[in-house]
């Protein structure tokens, strides 16, 4: 795998010698790209417990367009007046939506859902209820969402990472799980950009087992990007990606 490697971050016009590499091959090497796309975000989600201070800067960002309102908690009861019941208050913040009483049902929105209720918080997970909490455990047992105060806005940031840190593993694994899909998703998405349009007269099945090891210099970019804190190595990335396609396949013999 090293030398597939090597050639394939620097020496794209020997890449021909993997035209009739097995799928096995084929397929692990993916896997590689895959893992060292999706670990470093892994290892991010990993190391906190809770959430990360992204996630708390999100929600103070996000508080009053989407969760203020008349509403209040009055001696641990949600009040919401009977015009706003039917109204879907609610936040996006990576895999958590934090909403009050109304929450969109549709898939995208049944990882981890926080949702505040009449008499507590219920916590779901994959759509199923966890836990409820009441608002005095929380310390929101006297609460006024119409409050735009820093103070106010940390008091329920504390709450809901409460909520959070107790229930850090399964989201965890969740988090892992659509780091890794949406991952795969996008390198596959590549794969088949650059092997559709590749003007190269071969049968697709050789187009995409290289397209898979051209992914190398778009992968190593995307690191380059993630902890340089550039976008512009994600474009340089599929730049060289499609320079390397043509570089490779200009090599190709069917023999």
């Amino acid at each position: 795998m090293y030398q597939r490697f090597k050639r394939a971050l620097l020496i794209p016009s020997e890449l021909y010698l993997y035209l009739k590499d097995s799928w096995l091959n084929v397929w692990v090497y993916f896997f590689l790209m895959l893992m060292l796309t999706a670990l470093p975000f892994m290892m991010i989600s990993w190391a906190n417990n809770g959430f990360s201070d992204r996630n708390k800067i999100e929600i103070k960002d996000q508080f009053v367009e989407k969760l203020s309102g008349t509403h209040i908690i009055v001696d641990g009861e949600l009040i919401v007046e009977q015009a706003f019941l039917n109204q879907d208050k609610y936040m996006n913040i990576d895999i958590y939506t934090i909403g009050i009483v109304n929450t969109p049902t549709s898939p995208e929105y049944q990882g981890i859902r926080i949702i505040l209720v009449k008499d507590g918080v219920k916590l779901y997970t994959f759509g199923v209820l966890a836990k409820t909490y009441s608002y005095d455990e929380l310390g929101l047992s006297n609460f006024n969402f119409s409050d735009y105060s820093l103070t106010n806005i940390d008091k329920f940031i504390r709450a809901m990472n409460l909520i959070a840190i107790e229930y850090s593993g399964p989201t965890k694994v969740f988090s892992s799980f659509v780091t890794l899909l949406s991952s795969a998703i996008e390198l596959i998405f590549f794969v088949f950009i650059s092997a559709t349009f590749s003007r190269t007269l071969i049968p697709f099945k050789f187009k995409f087992k290289i397209a898979i090891y051209v992914l190398t210099p778009y992968v190593v970019m995307s690191l380059f990007a993630l902890f340089l804190g550039s976008g512009l190595f994600i474009f340089l990335g599929i730049i060289l990606m499609m320079i390397y396609m043509r570089i490779a396949f200009s090599k190709l013999k069917m023999i």
